[in-house]
């Protein structure tokens, strides 16, 4: 196995520091490595004010023989967009990549900003608002139990209206977690650290 800096370039949350650019309000930077006999990229785009995004991919030539993306950032690939390979494996390779690239010094970890923290007699709660670049945004709750520290669940307001829609991890009822959500979202707002903007949206401010 290899890693190389090449002229591309990459940020990551995890953001990888190949041969680093900056155009405008936007940094751009990237990778190579090698796993057996097969080339890898690793590039990074990655805004100032909103999540970047990675793009990992595979080349024979000058053809793209597969194409996965990272929409958070966040060292986990969400989707493979092009070739014949499965989000598994796409992942596996995506996650030693990022293994390699941080043995080599290339990737680093970005402060994430748009994070408030509370809590309660029973839990501490941490809520993250997600500005991606390719549109969209949502908000990501974390509920930690104060007695064990451990992680119960995360749930998620896809469209950070106010309204979760799905548990990312733990199990439960998401009424219950709504509730708990909407004492976090009230609290923020009232701190002056959350802002509902004029078309509903939840947004925790930028630190």
């Amino acid at each position: 196995m290899k890693i190389k800096k090449h002229t591309w370039i990459v940020a990551i949350s995890i953001i990888i520091m190949g041969c680093v650019t900056t155009h405008k309000n936007v940094e751009i930077g990237g990778y190579s490595f090698t796993l057996g006999d097969k080339t890898y990229y690793i590039q990074s785009i990655t805004p100032r004010t909103k999540e970047g995004y990675n793009i990992l991919i595979q080349k024979e030539g000058k053809k793209t023989v597969f194409k996965g993306i990272d929409k958070e950032q966040d060292g986990i690939l969400d989707k493979v967009l092009i070739g014949n390979i499965s989000l598994e494996k796409a992942r596996e390779i995506y996650k030693k990549g990022i293994e390699l690239g941080r043995t080599g010094g290339h990737v680093k970890k970005r402060t994430f900003e748009r994070t408030y923290s509370t809590s309660d007699m029973l839990n501490n709660y941490i809520l993250r608002t997600y500005i991606l670049a390719l549109g969209e945004v949502y908000n990501k709750l974390s509920i930690i139990k104060k007695q064990t520290t451990i992680v119960e669940a995360v749930v998620v307001d896809l469209g950070a209206n106010g309204n979760l829609n799905k548990i990312e991890k733990g199990t439960g009822n998401l009424k219950d977690y709504q509730k708990l959500y909407n004492k976090v979202l009230e609290r923020g707002v009232r701190e002056g650290k959350i802002i509902q903007t004029k078309d509903g949206i939840y947004k925790v401010l930028m630190r």
